[in-house]
């Protein structure tokens, strides 16, 4: 489920879930999504990432739209990465957010 939050420019818009608080930006100009926190398909290997430490072992994972979050590390990259980080409400950044 997700909830649109705001149109940002012509087929570019923010979402979130309002079920986990995860947001993020779809970009329809380029197909892409953008989201503060590193993630990979819900059917790819959550195992498979911690296993290859690209992800830590304790690190937790929120599903939400077709894709696997990594609440616990943020990594912003550009505008729209930005922006989604600014309204994500997941566990993760409320924590961040508090101890700010």
């Amino acid at each position: 489920m997700k909830r649109l939050l705001k149109k940002i420019r012509p087929y570019i818009e923010l979402y979130r879930d309002p079920k986990n608080g995860i947001a993020w930006v779809e970009d329809g100009t380029s197909g892409n999504g953008n989201s503060c926190h590193p993630n990979i398909s819900a059917n790819g290997s959550v195992v498979g990432m911690k296993y290859k430490r690209y992800w830590g072992k304790h690190d937790r994972i929120v599903k939400s739209h077709g894709f696997a979050y990594n609440i616990d590390r943020v990594v912003i990259t550009g505008e729209l990465d930005q922006i989604a980080a600014d309204h994500c409400l997941c566990i993760g950044c409320r924590e961040r957010k508090e101890k700010a």
